[in-house]
């Protein structure tokens, strides 16, 4: 492939999907028992196909041309209305979405292919989808008959497209201090009145109509997140008159600028209706089911810009020749032959493979938790809720590190806008910022998640980590996983130093550095994953390995071969240069240095 195209890796797919998660094992379930697992690999077929030749092409002009207001309305870049069509009719919106009103209920680890893929071919026009999804499924789970009946087909289909309205300029995080009110009417529907920031795709010309689901406070409501609820509000009525919802502006952003991030003003002229949720102040519990499923959606943009800037790099570190190597003295070599280079790329590698590995079983969880037997469901969603800020955190954090040495490796032209990697660099930003800030995503985690149900969480997760206590490694992968688990309990370790300084210091001092802890356990779970897809690699490996002359020969000819044989010294390389990287963020929970909190600042 070219340095500048995008091109799915399905090889890679269908080994985390397939041959490790073992996803053809959720068809045993009553959810899914009309799939299997060679549906599987013809919707990673067909997903990337489409992310390849419909997303791909329309990712660098969605960037330069951007979106612009006419006549009140936005106008996307050419070809983004062409490309929402398709990717309604293709059923990519709705695909673990229920039947009942089009969706086609697979399971969220094949689901999350499509996003991926989706992800790394355009930034800008698929997050907009992923958030159609999601209101569309929240409208499912908590509307009314009547409410399901109007809205989720056309949403399912891309007909209608959906967004959240939680943002005002003075309630960001603070989302308890929103004043957008709502007032009941004697017909039923509410009154809407205030004005919403940084709504994506608050307004466009792709599809028919956009469902906002917003947050607003009902009079008498009590303060903070308590009273607050949740408003289907649509820009055209049910009836097919516009309703009072109205673009101010759009904002000029570094990056994701084929994707309108509006100013909304809803009844300036005390005419927008909208519709109530299920009941009063139950916004934010209803709200949080958008939230976790963005969050996870959110950390895998920073894995898709992770896989796109690999392909890219590695791409062009196989194209561009460069002085002599040791491999070719007194000639020009290509520059994957220099030892430097080869480390980038194989710590870029390394790292999005881990992520990887991390956001699909995540997504398997998360199946698991929702359709798998009763008796094992919470303990998956015990998992779930401690892996979303993970995901969300670290998947944006370690997705801008490694566009930025996709940038080292190009050198000068990957500075330029002539290589897509700088474009990947300024899209992928937001990810930390938005969906709640990755700082947020540490003190959920830290001050949150590890002290729900006495520490329940951490009880399922420490269970789960005793995997190759019933697996025992073999080979190479023997030495690994004991250097693995030094991190595991080094982790452990970090966690009740944080407690202790919680004791002495208080609040503040616990949650100080919250950051560090959750990028350890990111490092942890990420090469543990790693190591479980070691597992089966090291065993086709092996197999291969049987009647061959040479291991040498067999890389020589077999790409299959290659294929186990990269995916072993992936994980190697995690292990011993990548993971140490736990040490420094150990190291400073704790000493626990409350320097910034006693600075004059």
């Amino acid at each position: 492939m070219s340095s500048t195209e995008y091109q799915v890796d399905r090889r890679e797919l269908q080994f985390v999907v397939n041959e490790t998660l073992g996803a053809g094992k959720l068809c045993e379930l009553p959810d899914f028992s009309d799939f299997d697992e060679e549906m599987f690999t013809m919707i990673i077929n067909e997903a990337s196909t489409f992310s390849e030749q419909v997303l791909a092409p329309l990712n660098e002009n969605g960037d330069r041309q951007g979106c612009r207001i006419e006549n009140g309305s936005v106008i996307t870049p050419d070809g983004f209305a062409n490309a929402w069509e398709q990717f309604g009719k293709g059923g990519w919106l709705s695909m673990n979405l229920p039947p009942e009103y089009g969706g086609q209920g697979l399971p969220e680890v094949i689901s999350i292919i499509g996003k991926e893929t989706q992800l790394a071919a355009n930034q800008g026009f698929t997050i907009g989808a992923s958030l159609t999804s999601g209101a569309a499924n929240l409208i499912y789970t908590f509307g009314s008959a009547e409410q399901k009946n109007n809205f989720c087909e056309k949403m399912f289909s891309g007909k209608w497209s959906g967004s959240m309205c939680l943002t005002e300029s003075h309630a960001g995080t603070a989302v308890g201090d929103t004043k957008t009110t709502a007032t009941k009417q004697d017909t039923g529907h509410y009154l809407i009145k205030g004005t919403k920031q940084f709504i994506t795709n608050g307004d466009h010309d792709m599809a028919d109509n956009i469902i906002h689901l917003l947050l607003a406070r009902t009079a008498d409501a009590p303060k903070g997140t308590k009273g607050i609820s949740l408003f289907i509000v649509p820009k055209i009525r049910l009836d097919g008159t516009p309703n009072d919802v109205k673009i101010v502006s759009i904002e000029h952003k570094m990056g994701i600028n084929g994707s309108p991030t509006c100013l909304l003003s809803f009844g300036e002229n005390n005419d927008c209706q909208g519709y109530l949720l299920k009941a009063e102040n139950m916004g934010m519990s209803q709200m949080f089911q958008l939230m976790n499923e963005a969050r996870l959606l959110v950390g895998l943009q920073g894995l898709a810009g992770a896989g796109a800037a690999v392909q890219n790099a590695w791409a062009y570190a196989k194209e561009r020749t460069q002085g002599p190597s040791t491999v070719h003295p007194g000639e020009k070599a290509l520059i994957i032959e220099f030892p430097d280079v080869r480390r980038m790329l194989m710590q870029m590698k390394a790292v999005t493979e881990g992520l990887r590995a991390l956001m699909y079983t995540t997504a398997w969880y998360t199946d698991m938790a929702n359709h798998g037997p009763e008796e094992s469901r919470e303990k998956y969603q015990d998992l779930l809720d401690l892996h979303i800020p993970i995901c969300k955190s670290f998947g944006t954090d370690q997705g801008s590190e490694v566009a930025n040495l996709g940038i080292q490796v190009l050198g000068g032209v990957g500075f330029t806008k002539d290589f897509p990697l700088e474009q990947n660099v300024r899209d992928q930003k937001i990810g930390s910022i938005y969906e709640g800030t990755n700082g947020i995503q540490a003190l959920d985690l830290v001050g949150r998640k590890f002290n729900t149900k006495n520490g329940q969480l951490l009880k399922v997760l420490l269970d789960e980590l005793c995997w190759f206590d019933q697996h025992s490694p073999e080979g190479e992968l023997k030495g690994w996983v004991a250097e693995w688990e030094t991190y595991s309990i080094l982790m452990q370790k970090c966690i009740a130093s944080l407690k202790k300084t919680g004791e002495a210091e208080g609040k503040d001092g616990y949650v100080l550095y919250a950051s560090n802890m959750l990028d350890l356990m990111g490092d942890v779970l990420c090469c543990f994953y790693l190591l479980k897809q070691a597992v089966s690699a090291q065993k086709k490996w092996n197999s291969m390995l049987i009647g061959t002359a040479s291991q040498a020969e067999l890389l020589e000819e077999n790409e299959e071969a290659q294929f186990y044989w990269n995916k072993l010294r992936t994980t190697e390389f995690y292990v011993w240069s990548v993971l140490p990287r736990a040490l420094s963020n150990a190291k400073t929970i704790n000493n626990a240095n409350l320097a910034p909190l006693r600075a004059s600042l």
